[in-house]
């Protein structure tokens, strides 16, 4: 009897913690349901205005890189420039919402179990959830219009997607906490994501420029992610050696690991300021 009631006292820590998650997972869900209903709402069209800026952006980079990318047989310019555009965005608007995500939900914070750190989570499902659709749909769409399905690994597709959703999130929850210590900080987001947006492969290829240029480039995870989507589409497509599925898990891993001790080390100021 006292064996088991030593074994019942062992078990309190961990049904107290699984207890802990379940709640914390209940917070997450009715954030993602609010951060849904409001994304969707301060778009013009609704969901259907989500897509428009990316199909835009395509629709107008299409007609000027066209002829340049036109003698190249290794990958269609509307699938190359689609995986560029999407990916980007889907970084851009995970990296920028979250800077604002504690802002957005502060009447929110009265409920304890809610943190700062639930609203980047909840905000990066949302995005990458619209943006996966967004990129499914333009995907199928030129399928349709080419009238050959060229998508020969579905797996990478997936898994670069996901990954770069989740660093991603990783880097705007390090924004988040910069931006809420630093207020001027906030200012210099936008800015600071244009050269990324130049040096992310959206409009080249990594094997297409200087070599010695590449080596520093390769360690951008935006542009392996798009590099290895573009490969998925087809194995015909010139992939550098230097881009790796296994770099962009690592970097993902590596940037949430810094994150969240970054965000552990700032939550009480989070949450008094």
């Amino acid at each position: 009897m006292k064996s088991f009631n030593s074994f019942r006292r062992n078990l309190r820590p961990v049904a107290g913690s699984i207890n802990g998650w379940k709640i914390q997972l209940n917070v997450i869900n009715a954030l993602i349901y609010r951060e849904l209903k409001t994304r969707i709402s301060q778009v013009k069209f609704g969901l259907l205005g989500v897509f428009i800026e990316p199909v835009g952006v395509i629709i107008i980079f299409l007609t000027i890189f066209s002829w340049l990318r036109g003698l190249r047989q290794d990958l269609d310019t509307p699938l190359f420039l689609a995986a560029g555009i999407v990916l980007f965005s889907l970084f851009n608007d995970i990296a920028i919402r979250s800077v604002n995500a504690m802002k957005a939900n502060e009447a929110l914070f009265f409920y304890r179990p809610l943190k700062p750190v639930d609203t980047v989570i909840a905000r990066g499902i949302v995005e990458a959830g619209l943006y996966a659709i967004v990129s499914l749909t333009i995907t199928f769409i030129i399928f349709i219009y080419r009238e050959k399905w060229i998508l020969q690994d579905f797996p990478l597709y997936v898994f670069s997607f996901i990954f770069l959703a989740f660093f991603s999130s990783g880097f705007g929850l390090i924004l988040m906490v910069a931006g809420h210590r630093y207020r001027s900080f906030n200012q210099f987001v936008p800015l600071f994501m244009r050269p990324i947006w130049f040096l992310s492969g959206v409009f080249f290829s990594l094997s297409d420029i200087p070599s010695w240029l590449r080596p520093w480039l390769s360690w951008n995870p935006i542009l392996q992610a798009i590099e290895l989507t573009r490969y998925s589409f087809s194995n015909s497509y010139n992939l550098h050696e230097s881009i790796s599925l296994t770099y962009l898990i690592t970097a993902g891993l590596l940037v949430w690991t810094v994150a969240l001790w970054i965000y552990l080390n700032n939550e009480k100021l989070l949450l008094t300021r």
